[in-house]
Formats: C-alpha cells, structure tokens, sequence
C-alpha cells in the first residue's frame, strides 16, 4: 500500500529548516528525514520510520473521510513533522498542553509522537484533527474563523479527539454547568486561555456547541455556517443565516441545554467517590457533634443533682 503511494526517495535535511518554516527560534541543527508521497510529505526523527510509514499509508483514507465530512476537497499537499523528543516539541510548540498542531498558512502539521498511543490519542485521529483545521482554513479566508469554532469541529470530524490532554474534561464541564463557569464565547474567538483548567474548559465547550448545533439543527445547519462563511460573510452573520438564531441566542440555548438534571446526574456519576467522601465526612461531623452535645448534657445533669442534693437539708433524729 505504501509503495504504491510514496515516490520513492528519502532524504536527510538539516532542522534548521524547520526553523524558518515553523517559526522558532534556539532549536537544534539535527537531521530529519523524509518521505514524499504525491499528495503529502513526513519529516520524521531517525527512529521514528514507522510511524511516518503509518502516516503515509493512513492519509489517504482520512483526506477522504474529511472530504466526505465536510464537502470540501483537500486541494492542498500538507507538510507533517514527527517530533520523538517532547523537550523539543515543547521548545516548539511553546505549551506542555499540546499533542499537536497545525501552521495553516505553512500547511504544516507537528506532531509530538513521544506521547502518542497514550489515552485516546492515536496518530490517525491526531493526524485527522490537524488536518482539519488545514482545511478549515484553507477554504474560510475572508473572513475570521472564530478559534471555538475552529476547534469544535476539528473534534467533532476527528470522533471527539482534541490536540491537548485533557484527563479531566467530564468532571471540568460538569463543574462549569452546575456553578454556570462557562468562558463567554466572544472570549473564546481568537485565543484560549493558558491556564490548565481553562484551556481544557474552552476545548470542551467548543466541541460541545458543535455537537449542540448538529442536534439541534442537523449536520447540514453546521456545514450552512461554514460554507457560508466561505463566501465572505463573517461568523455573526452566517451563524444568523444558517441557524435563524443570533450567536447570543445559540450560546443561550446552549447554556440552557447544559443546566439539566442529565448533567447534574452525570456529575454525581463521575464523581461518585467524592461525593461519598464528602457526605461520609458530613455525617461523620455530624455525628461527633452529636457525640459532644450529648455529653456536656449528660454532664450538665450529673452537676445539677450534685448542686441539688447538697441543697436538701438533713434531719437531726437526735433532737426528736
């Protein structure tokens, strides 16, 4: 299968390349190979081989599963670099957040494969988000494409899979539907926040208003939006045509949607065991309150019949 896709050659270039076409600075001069195929090209590290034959021979189907997701075609050849040291990922992609991500006006994907395979993150649904967001950006460039939009349908393309690690996403979502913590999504359309918790919080919301709108109004209401957009019209706007709702209005029936009894429920659920923490501790509280209540009573009455009996005179049976 590979073989019959790549065009045979390999070839060691300097990272200092990469320099330039990534945008950083103080990184290494080390040697990446590559591999070309006639739709794409793998920069990897001297042990990472397998993997980029992997990327080779799983792109095709995902470019198509994307196209058939989205109705656009990937008109574009995508450059992808696998990073095996995350020190030098990091030193990349500037946050120990990120698994991954994209450069779509270099048509550049990154991907720190030291961490892949772990939790959910494969190469192929990292791969399929990344790309994604090339093609989102590909096709919507005259107008912005608000970052929570951006992201929430690289998820919800991808089955569900961010470019961050997230091992707190239910519990975080849940909190934030109970106390209404949710980010304000004007606040979510050109940056995320860059602390852990909410950063992972703005990720979650993003896929869950996409996943909100196809429910709501179908795969097609999302789609109408970005097509859209496509054309020209800002997100505002193309969001009104395509939904008959304001963006005010669908983060309100979104935010609606989120303070349900389901959502209370599945918080109890996936935080079972410290609830029961909490309630023991509770009842525990209560119950040695209980405890020194009763005895200061107890002992209350022992002192009262002290003071009782030694205030009863005592008669004299001599004198009679």
């Amino acid at each position: 299968m590979v073989g019959q896709i790549m065009v045979h050659f390999k070839k060691t270039i300097s990272f200092l390349f990469f320099i330039s076409m990534v945008s950083v600075s103080s990184l290494p001069a080390e040697n990446l190979t590559s591999l070309q195929a006639q739709t794409l090209t793998v920069f990897f590290d001297n042990n990472l081989e397998p993997a980029a034959l992997e990327v080779l021979r799983i792109y095709p189907g995902v470019r198509n599963e994307l196209e058939n997701n989205l109705f656009w075609s990937v008109d574009f050849r995508p450059s992808v670099i696998l990073i095996g040291d995350h020190d030098r990922f990091l030193q990349m992609s500037g946050s120990g957040f990120y698994l991954a991500y994209a450069v779509p006006e270099k048509l550049l994907i990154v991907i720190d494969c030291s961490r892949m395979n772990t939790r959910l993150f494969t190469l192929r649904a990292t791969l399929k988000h990344e790309l994604c967001h090339l093609l989102l950006h590909r096709h919507i460039t005259k107008v912005h494409l608000p970052r929570w939009l951006d992201e929430g349908v690289a998820q919800w393309a991808s089955e569900g899979i961010a470019e961050i690690v997230m091992g707190r996403k239910e519990s975080i979502h849940n909190w934030a539907a109970l106390t209404g913590g949710f980010i304000r999504l004007d606040a979510l359309s050109y940056h995320f926040p860059q602390n852990e918790h909410d950063i992972v919080l703005a990720y979650v919301q993003s896929r869950s208003i996409a996943e909100h709108i196809i429910t709501n109004h179908g795969k097609t209401g999302l789609l109408n939006i970005l097509e859209t957009m496509r054309a020209g019209v800002d997100s505002d706007k193309a969001i009104e045509m395509s939904l008959m709702l304001s963006v005010d209005e669908l983060e309100q029936q979104w935010l609606k949607e989120q303070r349900s009894w389901n959502r209370v429920f599945s918080f109890l659920g996936t935080n079972i065991y410290t609830v029961i923490f909490i309630l023991a501790s509770f009842l525990t509280m209560a119950m040695y309150v209980r405890a020194v209540i009763r005895k200061r009573r107890y002992r209350d009455e022992d002192t009262a019949e002290d003071h009782l009996e030694a205030s009863v005179p005592v008669k004299d049976h001599h004198r009679q």
